[in-house]
């Protein structure tokens, strides 16, 4: 039986998308989310100069992680105007602090250290930590902080975001496909997002009758999760859109019914699947 979970939030400016504090019943952490033209305003907000660990995402125009970067603080929200002076790419940060004395500093490091590895298996975005921290894991923090990264997946997950690597590969019974003038690319639709998985090919001689998508694929071609091998385009990260649709025009170009295009190996089309 799932254990419910009692979440307090507080949207500290009254908007939707705008401050928000985030805190699990009985957690010793609190979660701060920042647009990053408010940072100067959350500054105000007591208690966010605590230790902790945080990440500067860069959202596409799904609302879905693009670029991600995580790293520590051992002063709370003060960390990040290094970041605003020196980074372009992020427009949210998201922030877990720890109550008074809950981490150390070497949890905190094991931490961070734990996140970016997290980061880079999933697969799902681009990593901009050039760097991974060369902290060594104690084996008696590790169960603290693998309980501590389930929580911060937890959250992210009640904000939208994704952290863990796609569930489905390209050997799974259940991937669908869609080929077209020589290009296949391949998917998973769980009944509400659809994914287009890594190595998928992308038709790029074809662009997108949305300016939205064919945008969203020029940076990933520009940030090299789209890679040209030996002649093709192909995906290096699993992408999420909301749409069968969306996901077929990311891939193949033009204008495209996502319904009708994917197929599954027994070549029934997704509306056959999930309408009729």
């Amino acid at each position: 039986m799932a254990i419910s979970k009692k979440l307090e939030i507080i949207y500290h400016n009254g908007q939707p998308d705008g401050i928000r504090s985030i805190r699990r019943h009985l957690s010793t952490m609190t979660t701060y989310v920042i647009p990053r033209p408010l940072l100067s305003e959350a500054k105000k907000l007591s208690g966010i100069n605590r230790p902790g660990i945080y990440y500067l995402i860069s959202e596409n125009d799904d609302n879905k992680i693009a670029q991600i970067y995580n790293g520590q603080t051992r002063n709370g929200v003060v960390r990040l105007d290094d970041h605003n002076r020196s980074k372009d790419f992020w427009n949210k940060a998201i922030m877990f602090l720890a109550d008074s004395k809950t981490f150390s500093l070497d949890m905190i490091s094991g931490l961070e250290a734990y996140v970016i590895g997290k980061a880079h298996e999933s697969k799902r975005y681009k990593v901009e930590n050039s760097v991974n921290p060369k902290y060594e894991i104690d084996e008696y923090d590790l169960p603290l902080i693998e309980e501590v990264y389930e929580e911060i997946k937890f959250i992210m997950a009640t904000q939208g975001y994704k952290m863990d690597n796609s569930n489905v590969t390209l050997n799974e019974a259940n991937t669908l496909h869609t080929t077209r003038n020589g290009v296949t690319a391949f998917g998973a639709y769980d009944g509400e997002n659809f994914e287009v998985l890594e190595g998928s090919e992308i038709d790029m001689s074809r662009k997108c009758h949305s300016s939205t998508l064919e945008k969203q694929r020029q940076t990933a071609l520009a940030n090299g999760n789209i890679d040209c091998v030996e002649g093709k385009y192909k995906l290096n990260v699993s992408v999420s859109f909301t749409s069968p649709s969306s996901a077929a025009m990311f891939a193949l170009g033009g204008s495209t019914n996502g319904w009708v295009e994917w197929k599954d190996k027994n070549g029934k089309t997704l509306d056959e699947l999930y309408r009729k």
